[in-house]
């Protein structure tokens, strides 16, 4: 939950005059990261600077001069702290990133009866479509499965039910994939609505286990990346949440340093193409 800022008493022209020009403490700008961090399960210490510059751009970018006021404005404006949110968690991502565990997964498909995949987080899709692309051309067709997307950026969201992506992104992708699946205009490559039957996206913090609750259970959970964000202790509850969505015997996979731990329901199973987890 946010705190509040101690304000200054004075008349309010002069607080007006006051807030028309930068006055971010940096002691403050820390209390608002910590209360994100505790809400939304994001650990920015080593990047607390960083953050922090974010943050002010922000507010900058929205006529707010101050600490006081953003926080008073995200209290009030649940839209305009998703805003803030979605700022803070831009990642770049690109299609057929880490295929190792692509190809554990086409090995798994041919031998378990896997109907389910969640992508926790998604970003802007890429991940999500890369296993269909990848199913797709090792299998030569996409078994009967069903792919979840969750991330905690609504805009990462709206573009991965867009499905629009740059040169840069497909870049890895086969020719042959991309003329199959991808409409070309005005330099952007479009995903054809066909595999997108396959997909459901959702604005979810991992955090939330409610929200996820809801969601079903999985065979596979891809949870990719994001670990590496999190304090030790934020990682064990975001894997417990995850835990919780994953069938017995299921397999979760992770990046290759996104914990340094022990996973005690899990055996760590290792391949010529990557390690993943499977539920005990």
């Amino acid at each position: 939950m946010f705190f509040s800022l101690k304000k200054k008493k004075g008349n309010s022209k002069a607080e007006s005059d006051q807030n028309k020009n930068p006055n971010f403490l940096t002691k403050d700008g820390v209390k608002v990261l910590e209360s994100i961090t505790e809400e939304f399960g994001l650990d920015f210490i080593n990047q607390e600077h960083i953050a922090i510059e974010k943050i002010k751009k922000f507010a900058l970018k929205n006529s707010i001069y101050d600490y006081d006021t953003l926080v008073n404005m995200i209290k009030r404006d649940g839209e305009f702290k998703t805003k803030l949110i979605n700022s803070l968690t831009i990642g770049e991502t690109y299609f057929y990133r880490e295929v190792g565990q692509l190809k554990v997964l086409v090995d798994l498909l041919k031998e378990k009866e896997i109907k389910n995949i969640l992508c926790a987080p998604c970003s802007s899709g890429e991940e999500v479509y890369s296993i269909l692309l990848f199913l797709q051309d090792y299998l030569q067709s996409i078994p009967p499965i069903k792919i979840t997307g969750i991330d905690l950026n609504s805009d990462a969201i709206i573009a991965a039910k867009n499905a629009i992506y740059s040169q840069r992104s497909i870049s890895l992708l086969p020719p042959s994939l991309i003329k199959k699946n991808f409409s070309y205009d005005d330099y952007m490559y479009m995903l054809n609505e066909d595999l997108k039957s396959y997909v459901s996206f959702y604005h979810i913090n991992i955090c939330d286990k409610n929200a996820l609750s809801k969601l079903g259970k999985f065979e596979v959970i891809f949870c990719r990346n994001m670990l590496i964000y999190f304090s030790d202790e934020q990682k064990k509850e975001a894997l417990d949440n995850l835990d919780a969505l994953l069938e017995g015997g299921g397999f979760l996979f992770l990046g290759h340093a996104d914990i340094s731990f022990e996973l005690p329901k899990y055996i760590k199973i290792h391949t010529k193409y990557g390690d993943y987890f499977q539920k005990k």
